[in-house]
């Protein structure tokens, strides 16, 4: 940071003092404002360059009041190309060497899912506020950590659960509120398993061999924290998601659009089920491991069920007394019966992406809560968790949402990953 930039982030401690006279604390849900002039750029720094993350990028150097100060990625590939995209950032293949960085005030995180945690917390830890792509972690206890760190540090968070910004979600959420489907006492969770690559995964008996890593990437640095693991292309990048190490697959990955936006809908951010049961079948073969064909039903407080299976299109349903909205994802169109429950109602295009990205730097700027804090997404992202758990120990089990632990010893020993030195939260 050069000599006469000041520090743009206000030091913990004053904002301590002035939330104290307001009578409010970070931890009860007011965030640090941006504090710097109007006239100064955000630095921004983006860990993970593959494809969402770069095209994160790319929307942040276009935007005239941000500056893309830092780039983290463990593939040589993917961080010249985002040299090319930000040239004047710094570049690093270990996040923590920008993380930290004076000019950085905001980071992007979005890497496989098995870094979210690591990432996110050093980020939150160093002051940064965060925007780190869903599902939030990639188990029960890394997702409270980040949560944790996030409160602790007083800084903004935003999930990358971007379907919540199209205009179909908070029409959908007026609607249910107004008492236009009468009471809903059922949601039906649609995720289709009939995509090409899903059922590739699905069928997937011939892996190709294991092999040396290509020489741009840092194998064992994108292993991080989980076992050892001889690189294989089908266990790097993009199908990552499919094996439980790095990712939850579809429940996890489209799920966690789908149940997220039930949650935000029905007003379930702070909450979760209380019984989870699910069953599902692994994939063919011994390689991947992320279930692709399942069924699931969680109660919730109250007798909400929340049922969900392989059925299309993907989307939500919410089931009233009076009539019955459908959700489609992505988009969030909606489709309803009667009919005449979207009486009145247009819906505008937008670009979710841009709007999501955009409420959380108003957030940020503000002191403000975006509109997938990080409870919200750790709330999603255990539903999800919950799921594929039921399936490993292939039984039902209960739920406590206050304490997030069951009474089900193998279930609380699944929560939290083991992990490899020297990574630890």
């Amino acid at each position: 940071m050069s000599s006469n930039r000041r520090n743009l982030l206000q030091p913990r401690r004053e904002f301590l003092k002035q939330a104290a006279a307001a009578g409010v604390v970070a931890g009860a849900g007011l965030s640090r404002a941006w504090s710097a002039s109007p006239n100064e750029r955000i630095g921004v720094a983006c860990v993970g360059l593959g494809g969402m993350g770069s095209g994160h990028l790319r929307w942040l150097s276009a935007q005239p009041w941000a500056r893309v100060a830092g780039l983290a990625d463990v593939d040589a590939g993917h961080l010249e190309g985002g040299r090319l995209i930000a040239p004047d950032a710094a570049a690093e293949k270990d996040f923590r060497e920008i993380v930290g960085r004076d000019d950085v005030d905001v980071v992007f995180v979005a890497t496989p899912d098995h870094w979210h945690a690591l990432a996110t917390v050093a980020a939150a830890e160093h002051g940064k506020h965060i925007y780190c792509e869903k599902p939030l972690a990639n188990s029960v206890g890394e997702g409270r950590a980040i949560v944790d760190a996030v409160n602790k540090a007083g800084v903004v968070l935003q999930t990358g659960s971007h379907e919540r910004s199209n205009p179909g979600a908070s029409v959908a959420k007026r609607l249910y509120e107004e008492g236009r489907l009468g009471e809903v006492r059922e949601v039906e969770i649609h995720l289709p398993n009939s995509d090409d690559h899903l059922q590739q995964v699905e069928n997937f008996t011939s892996p190709p061999p294991d092999t040396d890593p290509p020489s741009e990437l840092d194998w064992d640095f994108w292993l991080g924290h989980t076992p050892k693991a001889a690189y294989n292309e089908k266990r790097c990048h993009f199908w990552w998601r499919f094996h439980s190490n790095y990712g939850g697959g579809e429940i996890t990955d489209r799920g966690a659009h789908v149940i997220d936006l039930a949650h935000m809908i029905l007003g379930l951010d702070d909450s979760g089920p209380i019984r989870v049961s699910a069953s599902g079948s692994p994939p063919k073969g011994d390689f991947f491991d992320a279930f692709i064909t399942f069924d699931f039903e969680m109660e919730y407080p109250g007798g909400l069920r929340m049922v969900g299976g392989n059925t299309g299109p993907r989307g939500l349903k919410l089931k009233g007394t009076d009539g019955e909205l459908f959700i489609a994802v992505h988009g969030c169109e909606l489709t309803a019966t009667p009919q005449s429950i979207l009486d009145g109602v247009e819906l505008p295009q937008v670009d979710a992406y841009d709007v999501h990205r955009n409420d959380f730097f108003q957030a940020v700027r503000t002191g403000g809560r975006p509109v997938a804090h990080a409870e919200a997404g750790h709330r999603t992202a255990t539903a999800c968790h919950l799921n594929n758990v039921a399936m490993r120990v292939g039984r039902a089990f209960d739920w406590d949402p206050s304490t997030e632990r069951s009474g089900d010893p193998e279930v609380n020993d699944r929560l939290m990953p083991t992990m490899r030195e020297p990574w630890t939260l």
